[in-house]
């Protein structure tokens, strides 16, 4: 089922570009640093984040105009992501645990752009939603158990923005930071032995691109 998702989210990205008119193609890398946020309901139970790691993050996107100034921006993007969490039940040891992901990544943004600062130079800001699809987890332990499964499907928020530069015709490069906060709890199923309690991811990204 997983696969024919992913299919269809591709076909859709480029029949978008193939109807578009005067879109601009490009494609993107970028360190990111990911780290999640914890919550979790009564009783015994202590749950924090432990830290960030430092990941990566590649894509390929479609900027499209529909006004001066303003884009509607689609893409494809691989991303990699971690989950290190602390948690104590009661009185027992504080048990931490890590957990690495790759995840599909299908941002929908709002880009707009400022008028020229300098020379072929402008800034840029977005903002929008990334419906993220999970294509798998790698428990850094064998013996993690605080999280069993993990949902299949996130959805994130996103802000950032950047500067571009045109250093040709038609070719532009650019460098942004972006922050995207997951609004859906990442985990389906969790140990028995702890509270319900909801873990929601965090990534930071500084990218750096070309545009075609």
């Amino acid at each position: 089922m997983r696969k024919y998702v992913i299919s269809a989210l591709f076909a859709l990205f480029f029949s978008t570009v193939l109807l578009s008119q005067d879109y601009r193609i490009g494609i993107k890398i970028a360190p990111t640093l990911s780290n999640v946020r914890t919550s979790v309901g009564d009783g015994g139970t202590s749950l924090e984040r432990d830290g960030s790691a430092v990941k990566f993050l590649l894509g390929a996107f479609v900027d499209m105009p529909f006004k001066e100034n303003y884009f509607f921006h689609a893409g494809v993007n691989f991303a990699s992501k971690a989950t290190k969490i602390s948690a104590q039940n009661g009185i027992s040891a504080m048990r931490t645990e890590e957990y690495d992901h790759e995840y599909l990544q299908v941002p929908l943004l709002l880009k707009l752009y400022t008028n020229e600062l300098l020379l072929d130079t402008r800034l840029f800001f977005n903002f929008g939603v990334i419906p993220e699809i999970r294509l798998n987890s790698a428990n850094e332990e064998p013996g993690n158990i605080l999280i069993t499964e993990f949902s299949d499907f996130d959805l994130a928020g996103n802000f950032g923005g950047g500067v571009e530069r045109s250093i040709g015709v038609n070719t532009r490069v650019f460098a942004g930071l972006n922050y995207n906060i997951g609004f859906l709890n990442t985990v389906k199923t969790q140990s028995t032995a702890y509270n319900a309690f909801t873990v929601k991811s965090n990534l930071f990204s500084l990218e750096v691109g070309i545009k075609f």
